[in-house]
């Protein structure tokens, strides 16, 4: 049996909230939760729930997920939520933006729509036709 390899990055959005996190907040143990959520995604599991599919290859679906927060004694309904793209076709995982459930109630699919169209306008390169 083959395992499908992804490639994992960060969102701009993503990379700044998780250092926000940690550093105003004090919740060292995310840097180390955020590892261990990449390896079965790089193996092709993506954990969570689907908020997001499309049925066109080249589109992406996405997931939310909700990790608990040990430094706060937390679990997971009152943790972190980690919202994330796969690419299928170009096996990319994309880690759009976490936050902090305490601090943010949700967010918005205009928001994560926001996310992605940010993403793809900067990712990819545009053709000179």
């Amino acid at each position: 049996m083959e395992i499908e390899c992804y490639e994992v990055t960060e969102h701009t959005e993503f990379e700044n909230n998780l250092i926000r996190l940690v550093r105003k907040k004090k919740f060292g143990s995310l840097p180390s939760q955020i590892l261990e959520l990449k390896e079965p995604i790089l193996r092709g599991e993506f954990p969570g729930r689907l908020i997001r599919h499309s049925d066109e290859p080249e589109l992406y679906d996405v997931y939310k997920l909700r990790l608990p927060n040990p430094d706060a004694n937390v679990g997971k309904s009152g943790g972190y939520r980690v919202i994330y793209m796969v690419v299928t076709e170009r096996r990319i995982v994309v880690f759009l933006t976490i936050y902090y459930k305490k601090e943010t109630e949700d967010v918005t699919d205009t928001y994560v729509m926001g996310l992605i169209d940010g993403y793809f306008l900067g990712a990819l390169p545009y053709d000179d036709d």
